[in-house]
């Protein structure tokens, strides 16, 4: 099985008194996945573990200076690159592990810029975190056949603390903006340093599932996730960051009981919700996440193969206490590709 698909993102974000759009795309996953035995499975893959991107300005005004405007950024995140193997050791019963490596750079950024002057530089303060580290994490399967060709899978996932390898560089630098050319031309390298080395520890990971459904019919699910984000630090800095929890749940339904029919009715219709508790509390509040998603698995002609295209749309945040709200659509299209790729034909 081969399996990919990437996100588009569009996105509002306000306050009380501002809005600014954004957009961006991203790979959602790409993994494979083949039986070695009847009861061995392998799979490899990349996707993204986690994104940096934002900007923060703030505008004031200094006595004898003018106004000077503050942009905080932060771009980046880190990807994993996967191996895994699952076995099943008794009877519906499947136990799996995925060797994993983390990598990828953050990079942060501050500058004050004073936009009505053109006596004072601009200045900027840039570090940039280069991550890597390989680590393992866990999942247990139970499932459970019943009669007429339905079944219920509940299952658990375990992913320990990790320590990711971290070396950091930071640069100082004074400019002047050329607004013809778009671009910084830099007057003087106040510092810059290398060679800090450091350790970011990444979050106890605990998820269960469970699954009810019919055979190429239908499906119900269920997933909660619980990290322990308070735990985690950046190169020795403690964020303060709160433990997160994530709930989904979502169906899947065919109207065809059998690969025959008209095409509409063997269409998958999907739908799904999606909320989550977020690790991070500004001004006593907590950042939550809520999403609504549907979705349909279009099949190919003459393949088990589908196209699959999903629509999210959410909101994050909340404009109360002078916090920031996003509201956003993100699309996402990929295909799953199921062929007998390395069975011997006994016929030409």
């Amino acid at each position: 099985m081969f399996d990919a698909a990437f996100n588009l993102r569009s996105s509002t974000i306000k306050t009380l008194d501002e809005s600014q759009k954004n957009s961006f795309g991203s790979l959602a996953n790409l993994y494979f996945g083949f039986p070695i035995t009847k009861k061995v499975k392998f799979s490899s893959g990349i996707m993204p573990y986690s994104n940096v991107g934002y900007e923060v300005n703030g505008d004031q005004v200094i006595d004898n200076v003018g106004r000077m405007v503050s942009v905080y950024s932060g771009s980046g995140g880190l990807n994993k690159a996967y191996l895994g193997a699952a076995m099943s050791p008794f009877k519906n019963i499947s136990v799996g592990v995925n060797m994993s490596y983390l990598f990828g750079n953050i990079v942060k950024g501050h500058a004050n810029t004073f936009p009505d002057s053109i006596y004072y530089y601009n200045t900027m303060v840039r570090s940039t975190a280069r991550l890597s580290k390989a680590n393992f994490d866990f999942g247990l399967i139970y499932r459970k056949d019943l009669t007429e060709g339905r079944f219920f899978q509940v299952g658990l996932t375990y992913n320990p603390s990790q320590k990711i390898d971290g070396k950091s560089e930071l640069i100082a630098y004074s400019y002047k903006y050329n607004a013809s050319q778009g671009m910084e031309e830099v007057k003087d390298t106040v510092s810059y340093e290398t060679g800090f080395n450091g350790v970011v520890k990444l979050p106890t990971a605990v998820g269960a599932g469970f699954m009810v459904g019919s055979t190429n019919r239908w499906l119900a699910v269920a997933d909660v996730k619980w990290q322990k984000w308070s735990e985690f630090t950046y190169l020795g800095n403690d964020p303060g960051l709160k433990d997160n929890l994530q709930v989904s749940i979502g169906g899947q339904l065919r109207p065809a009981i059998v690969d025959m029919g008209k095409y509409y009715e063997r269409i998958n219709y999907r739908a799904g919700f999606r909320f989550e508790q977020g690790y991070l509390e500004l001004q006593n509040t907590r950042v939550q996440d809520f999403g609504i998603s549907l979705g349909v698995g279009l099949p190919m002609k003459k393949s088990r193969s589908t196209m699959n295209i999903a629509v999210e749309i959410g909101t994050q945040g909340t404009t109360d206490n002078g916090l920031i709200k996003e509201n956003y659509i993100r699309f996402t299209i990929g295909a799953a590709l199921q062929e007998r790729w390395f069975q011997k034909r006994k016929f030409n």
